[in-house]
């Protein structure tokens, strides 16, 4: 780990604690990029990645704007299927797997883009039961299946579809990500991700990192603009996306 490491550790966790999304669809191609990862085991990194960051992202922010009631639902709907997205995971070709990432980069950062709005508070609405379970559903399968956090599916879904502030998303999204991320990484592991020590210790040191820029992340969250944040960072996921397209069609190996 080099300061570069060091440095790209701290802005995933940071980004993570500010916008409660994003953070581990940079650590996905980080892994690939600065440790040689495989795309399985950099899926399975990240998840371990955000785990950590985003324990440490609710920590800073506090309970003020955490949902308990939808964090359960969506948490519980989404548990099944991403250990049925983690299973498939180690059985499908890691060709399908990074362009599957790419789509989802590139929807994340649209999403980011052309939803990013300043914080508002509303009340919290009725969302119907079965609004709740197919988003979690989807929010969990898609979490097993890449080794993304979810958050960046998950967030528009509770603003645009449930009707939260983004306050109040980020901060419940935190919450899921946590539940969701240890689920598939433990079944992960279970399935047996060919990993050495080594792999796992920078995977750690990258986690402890992220957690700590995280925490500093979710105490300066009130400070920044989180639509130019959002925007800046949709700008980043596309570069990260086309790094991964050049890779796929031969122009540099990661």
């Amino acid at each position: 780990m080099d300061l570069l490491g060091v440095g790209l550790g701290l802005t995933v966790g940071v980004i993570l604690g500010l916008i409660g999304a994003g953070g581990v669809m940079m650590t996905i191609p980080i892994l690939m990029v600065a440790v040689d990862f495989s795309i399985v085991q950099a899926a399975t990194g990240s998840l371990l990645v955000v785990v950590a960051a985003s324990l440490a992202g609710l920590t800073g922010r506090g309970t003020s704007q955490l949902r308990i009631r939808y964090a359960l639902i969506l948490g519980l709907a989404g548990a099944p299927f991403a250990s049925i997205g983690s299973f498939l995971a180690v059985r499908l070709s890691e060709v399908w797997l990074e362009l599957l990432l790419v789509g989802i980069m590139f929807y994340a950062a649209y999403s980011m883009w052309n939803r990013a709005t300043e914080d508002v508070d509303v009340a919290e609405p009725v969302v119907p039961i079965s609004t709740l379970l197919t988003i979690g559903a989807v929010v969990g399968f898609v979490t097993g299946l890449v080794g993304i956090s979810g958050g960046v599916v998950l967030i528009p879904a509770m603003v645009l579809r449930m009707g939260l502030s983004i306050s109040v998303a980020t901060t419940t999204s935190l919450l899921i990500m946590f539940s969701n991320s240890s689920i598939a990484l433990i079944w992960r592991v279970l399935e047996g991700v060919p990993m050495t020590s080594a792999d796992w210790n920078l995977v750690f040191i990258i986690s402890a990192l992220a957690a700590l820029g995280s925490f500093v992340g979710a105490k300066f969250v009130n400070k920044i603009k989180k639509k130019l944040l959002q925007r800046i960072f949709a700008i980043f996921l596309i570069c990260l996306a086309t790094a991964i397209i050049f890779e796929l069609l031969g122009v540099w190996e990661l």
